[in-house]
C-alpha cells in the first residue's frame, strides 16, 4: 500500500516542481506573437539601426497616405529652407489661397519666419503652413510636388505618387506602409526634421495680423495630455487622417540604446472620445517589440574570423589573422537559437590577401543572417603590417609592362617597321637603283 501511495506522489511531486520552475522562467524566455488588428489596414515595424523588419501587414497594399505626405514635405522643406530658419517672408496668395483641410488660418499679407511655418506644418501638421513652406522652397507648389516625387523615386519607392504637399485626399495620391517607412527612415537622419516632429507644442510669436499663437503636436504619443496615447519613449515623425485614408499614425521609439520606426495606416475612424485604434495598436506593437526583442552579441570585439595567407610578401609562409574589431550585434527575437538560426559569413574586398597591408586595415565585410535576411554587418580587418618583397613588385611591375597597352604599342610599331624595312629591301630598284648598278658593274668586268 506504501509502495502504491508512493508511484502516486512521486509523479505528483515532479509535476509541481516542474510547475514552479516554468512559473518563475523570465518573460521573455518564449517569444510572444505579434499583436493582431482587424481596425488598420496595414503596419511595419523596424530597427532603424539595423534595418530589421520586425512585423509587416499589408506593406505592400496600396493606400492613400493622408497626412503621411507630410514626412517627404518636411524633409525636403529642412533641406531647402534649413539656412533661411530666420527670414522672415509675407504671406502670398499662391502659398495660402485654396488650401483645405487642417488649417492655422495664415492670411495673405502676414509676415512671420519660415521656422514657424516649418513648426507649424510638421508639429502642428497645418496645411497651409505646408503649402507655403512648398512654395518657398521651390517656387510653386507643382514644382515641389515633381521634386517630391523625384526623392520618392531615389529612395526606392515602389508605389508612391504624390499630387500635393498636405496629404489632402486625391484619387491620384497613392502609398504603402512600406514606401512611408523608406521615406520615415530618410527623414530620421534629418535633424531639423526630428526636432520639428518631436517637439510637444511651438509658440507662434504675435504677427501683423494675428496675435500670438502655440501649436501642439498633432501626433498623440507626444502629446496627449490625457496619458491614453502618450509614449514617453516616442519622437516624431507625424499623425492624421482623412475619411479616404483612415488614420495614419509613424513615429520613432528609441529605447535602452534601440530605435524603431513604426508605420500604422488605414486605421478606422472613430467618434469622439473613444479610442483611436491606430494609436492604440502603435503602442501595442512598440511594446510587444520592447518585450521580445533584444541585442545579441554574435562576435565580441577583436573575435577571430579566419587566418588566410598573404602574397607578394617574398615569404610562403605569411598569414594574416582576420578580426571584427567593434565586434557584431544583431537585433533578434529573444528565443532566436544562435546555433540553429544565424548564420554568419564573410567577404573579402579582394579576392585574396596581398601585401602591403597594414594593421587594422580594412578588407572586407561580415554578414550575420537570420532566416536568410540580413540582421548585422561588420568590418573585416587584418591584425599586422604586411610589406611587399622587392624583388617580388619589380617582377610584378615588369609583367604589368609587357601585358600594358605601351608596351603592345611598341611591338605593333616594331613589326610595321620591320614589315616595311624588308619589302623595299627586296623590292627592285628603277633604273640607277642599287641592284641595277650592281649589275652594271659586273656586265662591265
Amino acid at each position: 500500500m506504501r509502495s502504491q501511495r508512493r508511484q502516486v506522489i512521486l509523479p505528483l511531486c515532479l509535476f509541481l516542481m516542474l510547475t514552479l520552475i516554468l512559473s518563475v522562467l523570465p518573460a521573455d524566455a518564449v517569444a510572444e506573437a505579434a499583436p493582431e488588428s482587424f481596425t488598420v489596414g496595414a503596419a511595419y515595424l523596424c530597427c532603424l539601426d539595423t534595418n530589421t523588419v520586425l512585423y509587416e501587414k499589408n506593406a505592400k497594399t496600396t493606400l492613400y497616405p493622408a497626412s503621411t505626405v507630410k514626412i517627404m514635405t518636411g524633409l525636403l522643406a529642412c533641406r531647402l529652407l534649413s539656412d533661411r530658419m530666420d527670414q522672415t517672408v509675407t504671406l502670398t496668395s499662391a502659398m495660402v489661397d485654396g488650401v483645405t483641410g487642417r488649417s492655422l488660418h495664415l492670411a495673405v499679407g502676414e509676415v512671420l519666419t519660415i521656422r514657424d511655418l516649418l513648426f507649424a506644418a510638421l508639429c502642428g501638421c497645418y496645411n497651409d503652413a505646408a503649402n507655403a513652406l512648398a512654395v518657398l522652397a521651390s517656387g510653386s507648389v507643382s514644382a515641389f510636388v515633381e521634386a517630391m516625387n523625384r526623392e520618392s523615386q531615389r529612395l526606392g519607392c515602389q508605389t508612391t505618387f504624390f499630387t500635393n504637399p498636405t496629404g489632402m485626399h486625391d484619387d491620384a495620391m497613392v502609398t504603402t506602409a512600406g514606401d512611408v517607412a523608406l521615406i520615415a527612415r530618410e527623414a530620421y537622419g534629418n535633424e531639423l526634421f526630428m526636432a520639428a516632429t518631436s517637439t510637444p507644442s511651438y509658440t507662434i510669436p504675435a504677427t501683423n495680423v494675428s496675435e500670438e499663437r502655440t501649436v501642439y503636436n498633432r501626433n498623440l504619443l507626444l502629446s496627449d495630455t490625457s496619458q491614453n496615447y502618450r509614449n514617453g519613449y516616442c519622437r516624431g515623425m507625424s499623425a492624421g487622417m482623412t475619411e479616404e485614408g483612415g488614420w495614419c499614425v509613424v513615429t520613432v521609439y528609441e529605447r535602452g540604446g534601440v530605435s524603431l520606426l513604426s508605420v500604422v495606416m488605414g486605421g478606422a475612424d472613430v467618434a469622439t472620445g473613444e479610442i483611436i485604434p491606430a494609436y492604440s495598436y502603435t503602442n501595442s506593437l512598440l511594446s510587444w517589440a520592447n518585450r521580445n526583442f533584444g541585442y545579441v552579441e554574435v562576435l565580441a570585439p577583436g573575435a577571430l574570423l579566419d587566418t588566410l595567407p598573404v602574397g607578394m610578401t617574398g615569404i610562403s609562409s605569411s598569414k594574416a589573422d582576420l578580426t571584427v574589431p567593434e565586434g557584431l550585434y544583431a537585433y533578434l527575437p529573444s528565443d532566436a537559437d544562435r546555433e540553429k538560426d544565424l548564420s554568419v559569413t564573410y567577404t573579402l574586398t579582394d579576392r585574396k590577401l596581398t601585401a602591403p597591408l597594414q594593421a587594422g586595415e580594412k578588407v572586407g565585410i561580415v554578414t550575420v543572417r537570420y532566416g536568410g535576411e540580413v540582421v548585422g554587418v561588420s568590418s573585416v580587418i587584418v591584425e599586422e603590417d604586411f610589406t611587399t618583397s622587392g624583388f617580388l613588385l619589380a617582377m610584378v611591375s615588369f609583367r604589368n609592362y609587357l601585358t600594358s597597352r605601351p608596351f603592345f604599342a611598341s611591338v605593333v610599331f616594331f613589326l610595321l617597321l620591320l614589315f616595311l624595312y624588308l619589302r623595299l629591301w627586296h623590292q627592285p630598284k628603277g633604273r640607277y637603283g642599287v641592284r641595277n648598278m650592281k649589275n652594271r658593274r659586273r656586265r662591265g668586268r
